[in-house]
């Protein structure tokens, strides 16, 4: 499995990258606009995302802003939606408005509050597909 970690907190994208350790190969973002670039060479390599990993709140492009440069990318490149990235929004907000607005509006599969441990990752990776159940 090929993962993107997006997040502005080194922290942040040190602790997710742990708890996908052995599961998946991961890049690490600190911006949304390097995601994008990210994305879009991956897709130029032919090695597609299975999964990019969001922060919602991050300077100058956030979380909801990147998923939907993201997502007009693999459209621009017309990468079929089965091959698209599943897109998970890691947040310390657990709020109705932003889960409402990641989860219908863009496109988001799930949802996961910071902090988050291996067992809530894994459960969501299992239930998105990406793990062998």
């Amino acid at each position: 499995m090929r993962a993107l970690v997006v997040d502005d907190d080194p922290a942040s994208r040190q602790v997710l990258a742990a708890h996908l350790g052995g599961l998946a190969d991961c890049v690490l973002c600190e911006s949304g606009a390097s995601a994008v670039s990210a994305v879009a060479e991956a897709i130029v390599e032919g090695q597609p995302f299975d999964v990019v990993f969001l922060d919602i709140i991050m300077p100058h492009m956030d979380g909801h802003e990147t998923l939907a440069q993201i997502r007009e990318t693999e459209e621009t490149a017309c990468l079929p939606p089965s091959e698209r990235a599943k897109a998970v929004m890691v947040t310390s907000m657990d709020d109705e408005a932003n889960t409402l607005n990641a989860l219908f509006d863009g496109q988001v599969a799930a949802y996961l509050i910071k902090p988050a441990n291996r067992s809530q990752l894994l459960d969501k990776l299992s239930v998105l597909g990406l793990l062998p159940s």
